[in-house]
Parts: structure tokens; C-alpha cells; sequence
């Protein structure tokens, strides 16, 4: 009984010891140096030791404007924090310049450049910290940018950026140090970002730059460099044309019936382009036993946007050929579609429709699909046509894709009696060989009047 008893005490003692411990390491994590209103931070590259915090602050007219700040290891007030500041040239730290008793944080402001050092002390706890401050002032420095070529591709450019270096010394050494920086390209035309690049460790050399989209007239180039502080350079503007052009169309609609108008808009415009439109007929038909392209060539036409009508039902393509020959340039670009579907000629029958006055199902109606024209007969029972009615070229686009003309349910005027009615329906379908349908049965007519 007394081992188990010593045991548990163990435990007891172990535990205990375990949770101060974590109490000890989340309390020193509160001790540390900050500074919220630093534009960028990194860290030192030093050669050996422990690495610090960098903080970079910066301002568009002050030189000193870097703040840091310490807090207790515990939040808790009753600490003392002795302030000093290292100096290189001596490879020491200088005598203390703030100091504040009995408090649970410290912040000194209108900091110059170099490493700054504090002690918080409370009884027998010491804690020490340092960190960096580098103030930076916004440079006047354009960003280099320069045309560099124009070809089939695009518009090429380069650009660099002499960014202003800041120092930190090797500590404890005071061997120089430069801090990486990181910079972003903004490459922008008429204002609008084409591509952004971003270097972590920028280094001074020049990067290329290219737009390759085509586009009209001649447009405003700029490069806009961003520094890690948010400061931003610009360029000034270089104009220039385009070679390059762009076939890329779209068109609308991709599906319907016959007749069916397709507009076509070409995306990039090049004014100094010529546009040849291609247009294929039905994929499923090749004549001849040499399946090419071009053996399913129906016409040709030019212009920036076209429109085209499919008068017969089948699947078609369209390619675009665009060629600049500006300043002996010979750009092509050719950009083929997807296909468009012309709806096959179906026509549908209701069985069934109810002509009571409430606005609903009022007329017997056919629902046509690239029909060209039909007729319809209606019989009574006894087999006597009581009603007909026919149209020789349905007009396109439908509401709801029904037939213009159709059965009231009435009889010389007079509203036919309720029961089953029989029809015969010829039609023809928009297929260039003329697809013929016959189709017979029965509907009902239903009303209470």
C-alpha cells in the first residue's frame, strides 16, 4: 500500500511539474518585441547565432518613424524594461536611452536605423530581446522600361528597377548585411494589368515582359513596380501597335432549329487585320473520297462580325483565318469552333386539349422542330373532317416552339361536342432533302359548357 501510495505522489508531483513548465513557455511567448505599425518584416541572415526580427517602417517625408514595442513575459505589470541601442562601430551596446519600472509593456518611438535591446527584469527573471529597425523613405526611381522587339508573338518588353538597398550589420560583428527585398512587377496596358510577376529576392536584372494579345490602334504600355512597403513607381507610357492578331471568335446560339441565325463577334480586334470567315457544311456529309476540310466548304465572307443563317438541320463548323501584313509582317492566326447543332425536323401532338374558356390548353396546337410546313385534318368519330388548317413556311422562333395556327374546338362556330376526335398530319421538315412525316391518332376534347 505505502509503494502504491509513493507512486501516485510521483504522479502528482510529475504532473505538476509538467503543467508549470507549460505555463513558464506560454508566458515567455508574450515576451517578446513587436511593432503593429511596421509596413514589412523579415529576418536577419546572420552568419552564426540567433537570428532577429527585422522591422521596416515606412513614411513618405520622416527619416524616424520606427516603433517597437515589449511586453512582460507574464502581461502582468511590475517589470522593469531598460531600453539600449547597439553601436557598430564600437561592437557594443550603448548606455540605455528609456527605462520604464513597474509596468507590463514598454514602446519606444521615433526610432533611427539599428538594432535596439531590452531587458525586462523582475525579481530574479531576466529576459532579453532585440530586433532591427530600418526606416525607409519613398524613392523618386523610375522603373527601366523599355520596347524591345514586335513580331507575329506580341509586343516584347523589359524592364528593371534600381531599388534603394537597406543595411544591417552581422551581428555581433559589424560586417554590412543587405536586406532581401521583395518587389512586384505590374505590366499594364491602357491601365489594365496584363501580367504581375512578383520577385522575393530581387537582385537588380531585367525581366521580360510580353503582350501577346491583339488589340486596335495604338495603346499605352506601363510598368508599375511595387515595393514591400506598398509603394508604388511607375513608368512613364510607350505606345505602340501590335502585330500579333487573334482569330478567337465566339457565337450565339450553338443550338436550335431551322432556319437558325448565328452571329459571329470576333474577341480581340486588330484594325490592321483582314478576316476571312469560313463556313462548313453538314460534318456528316463528304463528298468525295477525300475527307478534308475544305470538300465541306459551303462560303466565305469577310468583315469583323457576321451573321449566318442555317437553313437545314445538321451539325456545322466555322474557322476564322486572321492576317496582318502591316510593315511586312505575315501574322496568321486561324481558330476553328465547335460545332453548331441545327435541331432535326419532330414535330409533337397534344392527345388532348380543353377549350373552356379558363386560358389554359384553349387550342390544339402542334409543336414544330425545323418543320417547314404542314397540314392538319381533324375528324369526328364518323370519320366527317370537321376542321383544318395548314401553314406552307412556319415562320421561325415559335413561342414555346408552337404552331402559329390550330383548332379552337369549334364546328361552323359553335363549340364542338366533348369526346374523341381524330387526326391526319403531313408534314415537311426542314432537311435539305425534304424530309416528309404522315402521322395519324387520336385526341380528346374536354369542356363543360
Amino acid at each position: 500500500m505505502q509503494t502504491k501510495g509513493f507512486s501516485n505522489s510521483l504522479k502528482y508531483r510529475l504532473l505538476f511539474g509538467l503543467l508549470c513548465g507549460l505555463i513558464l513557455c506560454s508566458t515567455d511567448l508574450l515576451a517578446q518585441i513587436s511593432s503593429p505599425s511596421a509596413s514589412y518584416s523579415s529576418t536577419t541572415e546572420y552568419t552564426s547565432g540567433t537570428q532577429d526580427d527585422i522591422f521596416v517602417f515606412s513614411d513618405e517625408f520622416a527619416s524616424s518613424v520606427g516603433e517597437l514595442k515589449a511586453v512582460s513575459p507574464d502581461g502582468i505589470s511590475g517589470w522593469d524594461f531598460t531600453w539600449t541601442k547597439w553601436n557598430s562601430a564600437s561592437t557594443s551596446f550603448e548606455a540605455p536611452f528609456h527605462i520604464e519600472n513597474g509596468v507590463s509593456e514598454s514602446q519606444v518611438n521615433d526610432l533611427e536605423d539599428g538594432l535596439y535591446h531590452v531587458t525586462i527584469e523582475k525579481d530574479a527573471v531576466v529576459r532579453e530581446y532585440q530586433a532591427w529597425v530600418i526606416n525607409h523613405l519613398k524613392g523618386t526611381n523610375q522603373p527601366n522600361f523599355t520596347k524591345t522587339d514586335m513580331d507575329c508573338v506580341g509586343v516584347h518588353f523589359s524592364s528593371s528597377y534600381s531599388a534603394t538597398k537597406y543595411q544591417y550589420s552581422d551581428f555581433p560583428s559589424s560586417n554590412p548585411l543587405d536586406l532581401s527585398t521583395k518587389l512586384v512587377f505590374s505590366f499594364q496596358r491602357n491601365g489594365i494589368e496584363i501580367q504581375r510577376p512578383t520577385f522575393a529576392i530581387y537582385d537588380g536584372t531585367t525581366k521580360s515582359f510580353i503582350d501577346d494579345s491583339a488589340f486596335e490602334g495604338e495603346d499605352d504600355f506601363t510598368m508599375t513596380v511595387i515595393d514591400e512597403c506598398g509603394f508604388e513607381y511607375t513608368s512613364s507610357a510607350i505606345k505602340s501597335k501590335t502585330y500579333a492578331v487573334d482569330a478567337n471568335f465566339t457565337f450565339t446560339p450553338a443550338l436550335g432549329e431551322a432556319p437558325l441565325n448565328v452571329n459571329f463577334e470576333i474577341k480581340n480586334l486588330n484594325d490592321r487585320a483582314e478576316y476571312e470567315w469560313y463556313y462548313y457544311q453538314d460534318t456528316t456529309r463528304i463528298d468525295g473520297p477525300v475527307p478534308t476540310q475544305d470538300s465541306l466548304l459551303t462560303d466565305i465572307k469577310t468583315g469583323i462580325s457576321e451573321t449566318y443563317t442555317y437553313l437545314h438541320p445538321g451539325e456545322y463548323f466555322v474557322k476564322l483565318i486572321a492576317r496582318n501584313n502591316d510593315d511586312s509582317m505575315n501574322c496568321v492566326d486561324v481558330f476553328t469552333s465547335s460545332n453548331i447543332v441545327v435541331e432535326g425536323s419532330i414535330f409533337e401532338v397534344p392527345n388532348v386539349f380543353t377549350p373552356n374558356g379558363d386560358g389554359a390548353n384553349e387550342v390544339f396546337r402542334l409543336r414544330l422542330y425545323s418543320v417547314k410546313s404542314y397540314s392538319a385534318k381533324i375528324f369526328n368519330r364518323w370519320g366527317r373532317l370537321v376542321y383544318e388548317f395548314q401553314e406552307s413556311d412556319v415562320s421561325p422562333g415559335l413561342t414555346n416552339r408552337l404552331s402559329s395556327k390550330g383548332w379552337n374546338g369549334k364546328i361552323n362556330g359553335k363549340l364542338a361536342t366533348p369526346g374523341t376526335y381524330f387526326y391526319v398530319i403531313e408534314a415537311e421538315g426542314r432537311e435539305e432533302n425534304g424530309k416528309h412525316y404522315t402521322k395519324r391518332g387520336a385526341l380528346t376534347l374536354l369542356h363543360d359548357k
